[in-house]
């Protein structure tokens, strides 16, 4: 059994690998968040508005794949980086494609079809397992 006194030293010696350890699950969870999102473009989901019949008749002309929601190239799926800041501990996903922007938030003739949230909040349970892991990590000195 571990004293109180032991225990905090050991607790002492952990805080040094905190950052680095929490910086690693970070870029884990951002990496898995980009991928999701990547994955999205081109499947129909259940919480995005059909596409109108004139996106698809349009889609068709153009010999793209139908319904194939947001993806017509793959250059959009494509563009989704993950930015990871390890000195605030911090990452994002996104596209710097404006039109990832607009099928994300949506504009007056689009309708928002969120991808890049949905990769993020998919990524969350994951999230859950990373952190744990870095909490008994610390926690149990190892």
């Amino acid at each position: 059994m571990m004293t109180f006194d032991q225990f905090a030293t050991m607790l002492t010696r952990s805080i040094g690998t905190t950052r680095p350890q929490l910086a690693v699950g970070l870029d884990k969870v951002g990496e898995l968040a980009q991928t999701l999102a990547a994955s999205y473009p081109g499947h129909e989901r259940s919480e995005w508005p059909p596409l109108a019949d004139s996106t698809i008749e349009d889609k068709k002309d153009h010999g793209w794949p139908v319904p194939s929601p947001l993806k017509r190239t793959g250059e959009m799926a494509d563009s989704i980086e993950k930015e990871l800041d390890a000195v605030n501990l911090e990452v994002a996903i996104g596209s710097k494609e404006m039109k990832a922007v607009w099928q994300e938030m949506g504009t007056p003739h689009i309708p928002p079809r969120p991808f890049l949230a949905l990769g993020m909040k998919n990524a969350l349970p994951y999230a859950e397992d990373v952190f744990g892991e870095i909490a008994i990590k610390i926690l149990s000195g190892k």
